[in-house]
């Protein structure tokens, strides 16, 4: 914790938040109090808020809770946003509670929480995540929307579709997507979700990772935060997510792939460049032969890349 923000909240709450900040990371029962009877977090309530303070002190992300919590979202630089959910389902009522007032304290001066987030049960006992500390940056229709203070590294593939959209609570429709977005965080949020949604779903790139140990079948790249997972056939649900319907691909290889400004040979499995690529960097790409994956059942499907392969003739001619 930075030295102004420790000067702007009395000992009491310091001691508070530095406990989350050395236990970040950590996996804890629920937390015990401090010395002199200080709480961390309130088994009633999802926001802490304690009598003697006016700022709310932590945030419990709970299994089975009536609200509809995001969970962590990571960000490039391996920090981590949140969508949190007031207390109470009406937004217009936000203030009655003193929870809410509360966390909106802490909005309007930047004075992080501590953050929990409760894990399955294991042998009857509940576990949570300590998240470390995040700061409210935005209030919006009934929910609090968060940034980690500090980086903590949370893996994208654990992030499937689902999360995304309870999360973002994002755009879903085209027009909505051209929304400018509302400020800052919002920019942020939507680049992170698109970055996430582009590099493919979860299971899937990590399936492709492993297959092409980590590196693009084309390029031989081996930067993971640059690296996609791309589809042979376009995708039309879960079952598409297939090692042999994919290639791993270097994020402006496999949108040229998708455009069909590249394609893989079904008999010599080189890759062929569109003539719309020549005099460009990528026509040095022609001829390379793709990768094989580690093993022979997860070699790319020669009817899929029959059929990406006469889309290509296609746009070519």
């Amino acid at each position: 914790m930075d030295s102004a923000l420790a000067a702007r909240i009395d000992p009491g709450h310091r001691c508070r938040l530095e406990w989350f900040e050395e236990h970040q990371g950590q996996v804890s029962p629920f937390p015990a109090p401090l010395a002199g009877g200080l709480l961390l977090a309130a088994k009633a309530k999802g926001i802490y808020k304690p009598r003697e303070l006016e700022y709310a002190v932590s945030i419990r992300i709970n299994l089975g809770s009536p609200y509809a919590d995001g969970v962590p979202v990571p960000t490039t630089g391996g920090g981590w946003l949140l969508s949190y959910h007031q207390e109470g389902t009406d937004p217009a009522d936000r203030d009655r509670q003193y929870t809410n007032r509360g966390l909106m304290r802490c909005k309007d001066e930047r004075i992080p929480v501590g953050v929990l987030r409760e894990l399955a049960p294991a042998r009857h006992r509940t576990q949570y995540d300590v998240l470390g500390l995040a700061v409210p940056v935005k209030w919006s229709d009934g929910y609090f929307f968060l940034e980690s203070l500090d980086p903590l590294a949370i893996p994208v593939t654990d992030i499937v579709s689902d999360v995304l959209e309870a999360t973002a609570r994002a755009e879903q429709d085209e027009s909505a997507a051209a929304t400018v977005p509302a400020d800052d965080y919002d920019a942020r949020l939507r680049t992170y979700r698109q970055i996430v949604a582009r590099r493919g779903q979860p299971s899937f790139r990590a399936a492709l990772i492993d297959a092409y140990r980590g590196r693009c079948a084309v390029t031989g790249c081996d930067v993971p935060e640059a690296l996609e997972a791309a589809h042979l056939r376009p995708y039309r649900g879960p079952e598409s997510n297939t090692v042999p319907n994919g290639l791993l691909l270097r994020s402006d290889v496999h949108t040229l792939f998708d455009l069909r400004l590249l394609a893989l040979d079904p008999t010599t499995r080189q890759i062929v460049v569109s003539k719309r690529l020549a005099r460009t960097q990528y026509e040095s790409m022609s001829g390379h032969r793709v990768a094989d994956p580690a093993a022979d059942w997860q070699r790319p499907s020669q009817d899929a890349i029959e059929r990406h392969w006469r889309d290509f003739l296609e746009s070519e001619s």
